[in-house]
């Protein structure tokens, strides 16, 4: 009889410890699944950040692009001789240089 009660009490404890086992994958793959959704959303946030600072630095090379180009453009205007005569010049150093290659 002992030995009877021995039995059961293994069979019952191995139950138990497969109902444990079972429970502690559900909560593993929840866990799983919690950490993934986390991630994603934290992976959509990070490329929308890159998203807004890619767009602010192109609107900020274009507005200082412009700004040189007024600048250029009013220098020129000031100075026709000047820009027309270091035009020449650049134009005869690239002519020189390039005949030399």
């Amino acid at each position: 009889m002992a030995s009877e009660s021995t039995s059961n009490k293994a069979a019952a404890d191995y139950e138990a410890i497969v109902a444990q086992l079972n429970a502690l994958r559900d909560d593993l793959a929840k866990l799983g699944d919690s950490v993934g959704k986390a991630a994603n959303d934290t992976g959509k946030t990070l490329a929308r950040d890159i998203e807004d600072g890619v767009a602010g630095a192109a609107r900020y090379v274009s507005h200082k692009g412009h700004e040189a180009d007024l600048r250029v453009e009013t220098a020129i205007a000031s100075n026709p001789y000047l820009a027309l005569g270091l035009a020449a010049g650049v134009g005869l150093l690239l002519g020189a240089l390039t005949r030399r290659g």
